[in-house]
């Protein structure tokens, strides 16, 4: 970022929902808050704003391998319709605080999820006892509780890294599904 500029840290936020009081309908909406403002107010109802519905696909149950990839592309495919108009401003957008004109660079910097939809956001496998379940990090299952590993001994699961598996049709190797994320193409 060039001197001088601000970051506009976006948080997302979802989880499945129910709609009705016999909880067979259910939504998924993806909320929105910014991460500059203090947390007392960042918890307030009024600083939150929904930003839309995630899909719920139902599953046939015909052709399972199929169902899961094509829910995995909706997913991505629906984060970028919803996040790209926040997104497009990849080199800056100028806002005005308080009577000054500040230039900030949108990042997404966090997203709460639980652990399956964190699993879906990040592509990797929902199974916890998958060879490597963390969605940050390639440490192995047994190695989670480990608090003696070094540095060396965690490889982060940083988009660049993630390609290289991919590329190399190893992401079996590594827990993660054959398809690009929609966040790696964002610095």
């Amino acid at each position: 970022m060039p001197l001088g500029c601000k970051l506009l840290s976006i948080i997302l936020y979802s989880d499945a929902t129910n709609v009705d009081t016999l909880g067979k309908s259910n939504l998924h909406p993806i909320y929105v808050t910014i991460g500059n403002i203090k947390t007392w107010r960042r918890n307030k109802p009024d600083v939150k704003q929904l930003l839309g519905f995630l899909p719920i696909l139902k599953s046939n149950e015909k052709n399972p391998e199929t169902f899961k990839i094509a829910a995995r592309e909706t997913f991505h495919k629906s984060l970028k319709i919803l996040l790209d108009p926040i997104l497009k401003f990849r080199n800056g957008i100028e806002l005005t605080l308080n009577n000054e004109s500040i230039w900030f660079y949108p990042r997404i910097s966090v997203i709460i999820a639980d652990w399956p939809k964190a699993a879906t956001y990040c592509l990797t496998y929902k199974s916890a006892m998958s060879k490597f379940p963390c969605h940050f990090c390639l440490v192995t299952r047994d190695n989670l509780a480990n608090i003696n590993l070094t540095t060396d001994e965690m490889e982060l699961r940083i988009p660049e890294n993630m390609h290289t598996y991919l590329n190399h049709k190893l992401e079996n190797s590594v827990c993660i599904e054959s398809l690009h994320n929609y966040f790696w193409d964002f610095p």
